[in-house]
């Protein structure tokens, strides 16, 4: 063989061997592009789009976890939670220790009505990223889908000593307490909820129903009417509590006048709800 020869061969070896080296960065590179187009077709609300560039980036790399990670938020975006469960599995076997992968999994677990095996998700979560507030909330929801209220108050309780004066788990917590009859336990902390954000309507809704559950009637009737303005005239259930607080009191003409605003509210879509609140008010007229 002529030594010609022998160089064109060393020539096409060594721009063999520099195709081979580059082909992953090449790729890498091509994931990033996908994977940044995906991020900004997400942010713009074009779901469909941004699941076929973030598709795109995951096959250029599939070992990236980030990119099954974004892929599962765009799936539970578009109401596919089976799927986005599998994205987060798959980014939790990339990456073991990324809480925001157990976090988005055990929220797809609570859509699919699997409480349970949320609460092993959520749980991981929250030892991964303790100071992410929804992993709590998502893991005290969990508990009490699963029956398990008293787990929900400590999760809760557990929470609050990581993230002092969350007002979200301070809401959550005082409504766990209800549940569990503990009223002046769940005033305490729908108070101290409602003093950290005084212009949220479901705190103020839960503290006026906390106050009525203690019979501390006088006190519910400001919270009631206030979640009321909040929340632009709320749940005809709202005025039907207040009026029973009005009664309660003794306030019988403000109460008759409440439940009719109540009737109103409900006659059209609940005639069964009308006719016992004019039950209510012919029992209030007889006095």
């Amino acid at each position: 063989m002529s030594c010609y020869s022998l160089h064109v061969r060393w020539i096409g070896v060594v721009l063999a061997s520099a195709m081979w080296l580059m082909t992953p960065f090449a790729l890498a590179d091509q994931a990033d592009a996908h994977y940044r187009l995906a991020k900004t077709l997400r942010a713009e609300g074009r779901y469909e789009e941004a699941l076929d560039e973030i598709d795109r980036a995951v096959a250029a790399r599939p070992s990236y976890a980030q990119g099954h990670l974004t892929r599962g938020s765009i799936l539970r975006r578009l109401g596919r939670y089976d799927d986005a469960l599998r994205a987060f599995r798959s980014a939790i076997a990339l990456e073991p220790k990324d809480g925001r992968a157990y976090g988005l999994a055990g929220a797809v677990l609570l859509r699919l009505d699997r409480p349970k095996e949320a609460v092993k998700c959520l749980r991981t979560a929250t030892e991964l990223e303790p100071k992410h507030s929804n992993h709590w909330l998502n893991l005290g929801v969990a508990y009490r889908k699963s029956k398990n209220n008293d787990a929900a108050i400590a999760t809760y309780e557990r929470a609050l000593k990581v993230i002092p004066n969350d007002p979200l788990l301070l809401n959550n917590l005082g409504v766990a307490l209800r549940k569990a009859q503990r009223y002046d336990a769940a005033v305490q902390a729908l108070e101290q909820a409602i003093s950290v954000d005084p212009y949220d309507v479901e705190i103020a809704r839960n503290l006026a129903i906390a106050y009525r559950g203690a019979k501390r009637y006088k006190e519910a009737i400001p919270i009631y009417i206030k979640a009321l303005e909040l929340g632009d005239g709320g749940p005809p259930d709202l005025l039907f509590d207040l009026a029973s607080c009005y009664e309660k009191v003794g306030q019988t003409k403000t109460a008759i006048a409440t439940f009719e605003r109540y009737i109103k509210a409900t006659e059209q879509n609940d005639p069964n709800a009308a006719e016992r609140a004019r039950r209510a008010v012919e029992n209030l007229q007889r006095r």
